[in-house]
């Protein structure tokens, strides 16, 4: 079945998440409500149609879905959208059948659905390795064994072990060496501070029941910029253009809560300005300059992981860490980034009218305007 000829100027844009209804019937959309209000005005501002809905509320039959309408949302049945932007939070939702049906059943109805899953960070990591001009600005990474364990900590003084489906600084496990001690931390046991020396079996036992039967990445530790013990890495904000090309949004530093190893928001971490950190370091001039490298690296990260991830990819957050030296290093890309570091008070943030622009180069596109799908 074919998605109805569109006979709209603008294109019906829906974003895909869970939802959750208070008592009175009011609905959530989680940690993008904010973000999913913003979209909505600037689709209704330009005449166009905006709505929520779940993965419940489709199905060949129809959609039902939550557009505004008169200062509230209100739930009925809507018109198939042209385009969807999937923002689903969880990735055990994004492996189940029904998810799978609604990809098949987007497909047949010719609706654009970016950013359709979670990336691993090996896939990533894998993608970005082939680039010849990447390969120096990533560290050395390899999955998780307990014989890679042994060769990476004979190779540098610290490593992190991370889950490869991870996200918000779950899971990670660093482990330092000093004056030939080994001393273990956990990302989600920051209080408990590191162990004490242990020999290196006791190491890869304690290791081993963290890490069970989960697939975990090793990765070389990076001695990153940060003041009084707290480290800090930038969140380099990209976003598709109307002409494909890539653009910087957004770049903000963001510095790890005391007694953390992870620069995380959802880890009690803060927003602090790059240039302003960069200038600190290497003064303003040669700040300025590290912070236009450090967008180019984070856009030619995005080129690379929108050629070889299955899809349309429309928004990437990439997160790049500034060492003592002055190196850039790329050290995750996330296609779900949070919403939450950007925001300014009543205001719309640029990462929303650049989705919004995406949505609309994708509907000119799938209309023939500028001729062929991209898949």
């Amino acid at each position: 079945m074919d998605h109805a000829v569109n006979n709209h100027a603008s294109p019906i844009i829906a974003v895909l998440t869970e939802i959750t209804l208070s008592g009175s019937n009011e609905p959530t959309f989680g940690r993008v409500h904010g973000f999913c209000e913003e979209l909505c005005k600037l689709v209704i501002d330009s005449g166009g149609l905006f709505y929520v809905f779940s993965l419940k509320d489709f199905s060949i039959d129809g959609i039902f879905g939550f557009h505004y309408e008169g200062g509230s949302w209100k739930k009925s049945k809507l018109p198939f959208p042209d385009v969807i932007y999937n923002r689903i939070p969880s990735r055990k939702t994004e492996r189940g059948k029904r998810y799978s049906a609604f990809l098949e059943l987007s497909k047949k109805l010719d609706i654009k659905v970016f950013n359709h899953r979670f990336l691993t960070k090996w896939e990533v990591h894998e993608w970005l390795s082939k680039k010849k001009n990447l390969q120096t600005f990533l560290p050395d990474t390899c999955l998780y064994s307990k014989k890679s364990l042994r060769k990476m900590l004979t190779l540098y003084p610290e490593v992190f072990i991370k889950p490869l489906s991870g996200s918000q600084g779950r899971g990670i496990i660093r482990i330092a060496t000093q004056k030939d001690q080994l001393l273990v931390s956990f990302s989600s046991q920051p209080e408990a501070g590191p162990s004490g020396a242990l020999d290196i079996e006791d190491l890869i036992s304690l290791v081993q029941k963290k890490v069970g039967n989960q697939l975990y990445l090793i990765q070389q530790g990076i001695p990153l910029l940060g003041i009084e013990d707290r480290v800090i890495d930038i969140r380099v904000l990209c976003h598709r253009g109307t002409n494909e090309k890539w653009k910087v949004t957004s770049a903000v530093g963001r510095l790890s809560a005391e007694n953390h190893f992870t620069a995380n928001l959802a880890r009690g971490g803060e927003i602090v300005s790059p240039l302003k950190i960069l200038s600190a370091y290497f003064n303003r001039k040669a700040g300025i300059q590290k912070l236009r490298l450090l967008k180019e690296l984070a856009l030619e990260a995005a080129d690379c992981i929108s050629e070889n991830a299955p899809g349309l990819i429309g928004e990437l957050g990439i997160d790049i860490g500034v060492d003592v030296d002055g190196n850039l290093w790329v050290i995750e890309a996330n296609s779900k980034p949070s919403k939450n570091f950007e925001q300014e008070a009543s205001k719309i943030r640029p990462s929303a009218k650049a989705i919004i622009a995406y949505c609309h180069s994708l509907f000119s596109r799938q209309s023939g305007a500028e001729g062929g799908d991209e898949e």
